[in-house]
């Protein structure tokens, strides 16, 4: 009989203390969420100096292997200056033949601007004569030329992309040259907290990051290779030239995909003036690249990267939301960047060999006691 009142006693008490639990947690989520919304607001308000540092960073993550492995043998200062080199070289070489592949496809465009246009009319006649509201407004633009100043704008844009990549240079010089002091120093400083979940957080990112481009560039090579093929085979002019931009937009979760699918079915609608080969092509391309991004980029990755497809859903939409096209490529490395420093933070650590035993044995203690 006395038990009773004891454990009523502390059924009150754990009670108490978690309704004490939850009212201390109240306050921590509300200061969370505002600090999110002003991480973003200051990532939006600041994308001239915010966008190249995280590409920088990307980069850097990407090729220090090479830094450190030419640092064992050469001065820093000749390993920074080849492995610029080499980044200077790879994205030249991808550049150039990115722009020639979009250039072949653009000059047989403009080529054929009077036809293109006699098409257009046509919709737009086909369009007015239903009585489609979206039939006026293209009559308001009734040639096919505003594509082309549409196209002239992005043209001048080129200068800003320029600017964007000179900054993305001096991040990524000033990185190689005091990466490895900076780590030096963190490392004297291992018994502190901070510098363990610095040097966590950054070897995690980086393992992921790299991990991560491995990935997407075996996959931009399936994806090139698979549609140069069936654009072959399809009679779809400039099978190359539409692989090489798949393997280019590849790089683009989601949206890069799309684009490389519905580009070349709109460019067979319109140059060859063959609806049912466009349907064709476009199923047959929406096919690959569903079985390649659902089943066979699964089985290369094998889920090392542990974040759930709907977070990177929901980073590649917000990052494009904040900064366009480029969010769009940099929200994946972002979100593996945040999910590798928040396990950091809280000591999660991959169990592997002797932690998953210790895991196991210890799950088992728990169990036994709790029974």
């Amino acid at each position: 009989m006395q038990s009773q009142p004891r454990v009523a006693a502390a059924g009150f008490l754990v009670v108490a203390v978690r309704s004490g639990r939850m009212s201390d947690a109240l306050p921590r989520a509300s200061l969370m969420v505002l600090t999110i919304i002003a991480v973003l607001w200051a990532a939006y308000a600041a994308a001239a100096f915010a966008a190249p540092l995280t590409l920088a960073l990307f980069i850097l993550a990407v090729s220090w292997p090479i830094q450190s492995g030419l640092q064992t043998t050469l001065p820093l200062s000749v390993a920074v200056v080849l492995t610029v080199l080499l980044i200077m070289a790879v994205i030249l070489v991808l550049g150039s033949v990115t722009i020639w592949a979009f250039g072949t496809i653009w000059q047989t465009v403009i080529a054929n601007v009077a036809r293109y246009q006699m098409l257009y009319q046509g919709a737009a006649d086909w369009l007015e004569e239903r009585g489609f509201v979206v039939a006026a407004f293209w009559a308001d633009n009734n040639s096919f030329l505003w594509i082309i100043r549409f196209i002239q704008q992005i043209a001048a844009r080129m200068g800003q992309t320029m600017s964007f990549c000179v900054v993305v240079l001096a991040y990524v010089l000033t990185g190689l040259v005091e990466t490895g002091a900076a780590k030096k120093r963190l490392e004297e400083l291992e018994t502190r907290p901070l510098a363990r979940i610095v040097l966590a957080g950054c070897g995690e990112s980086a393992r992921k990051l790299r991990w991560y481009l491995w990935v997407r560039m075996i996959m931009s090579f399936i994806t090139a290779a698979t549609i140069t093929a069936f654009a072959f085979f399809a009679g779809i002019p400039f099978p190359m030239e539409w692989g090489i931009i798949g393997f280019t937009l590849n790089f683009i979760p989601f949206l890069g995909p799309l684009i490389a699918t519905t580009s070349p079915s709109l460019f067979v609608l319109a140059q060859l003036g063959n609806a049912g080969l466009a349907v064709f092509a476009f199923l047959c391309l929406t096919t690959i690249q569903f079985l390649l991004g659902s089943y066979v980029e699964p089985k290369i990755s094998g889920g090392a990267l542990h974040i759930s497809p709907f977070v990177i859903l929901l980073s590649i939409f917000l990052w494009t939301f904040l900064w366009g096209v480029y969010g769009a490529f940099i929200g994946v490395p972002i979100a593996i960047v945040v999910a590798s420093f928040s396990r950091a933070m809280l000591g999660i650590s991959e169990p592997t060999g002797e932690n998953k035993l210790a895991v196991a044995s210890k799950e088992n203690v728990i169990s036994s006691t709790s029974v």
